[in-house]
């Protein structure tokens, strides 16, 4: 899923006007996939968390913590990620932000 934001992400920063700009994105990925492959063992895995860290942060990872709910769902998912583990940290995150839904405020239709 993280994949799919982060392509949808670049796109529309880089300019693109169409779903054709995501599908080209997707054939290019898939053709270095391809390609690269068999180098992509040699790539450390916490030099890929760090990118995918950065690429978060410049997705207005920081709006999120405008609001005292969204930042406690973040908070935990992180810290419950990190002590116990990823799936421990996802699950927690989710019921979490179930639990505070009732709460939100409705989005105004347009018009309203």
């Amino acid at each position: 899923m993280t994949g799919t934001i982060a392509r949808t992400a670049t796109n529309i920063r880089a300019g693109a006007l169409s779903p054709m700009a995501g599908i080209l994105h997707s054939a290019f990925v898939l053709l270095l996939l391809l390609m690269a492959a068999p180098l992509a063992r040699f790539i450390p895995l916490p030099s890929l968390a760090g990118v995918l860290v950065v690429v978060r942060w410049n997705m207005e990872f920081g709006r999120l913590l405008g609001s005292w709910r969204s930042a406690a769902v973040l908070l935990a998912t992180f810290v419950l990620s990190l002590v116990e583990n990823l799936t421990f940290g996802i699950v927690a995150g989710c019921v979490l932000a179930a639990l505070f839904a009732p709460f939100k405020r409705p989005v105004p239709e347009e018009g309203e």
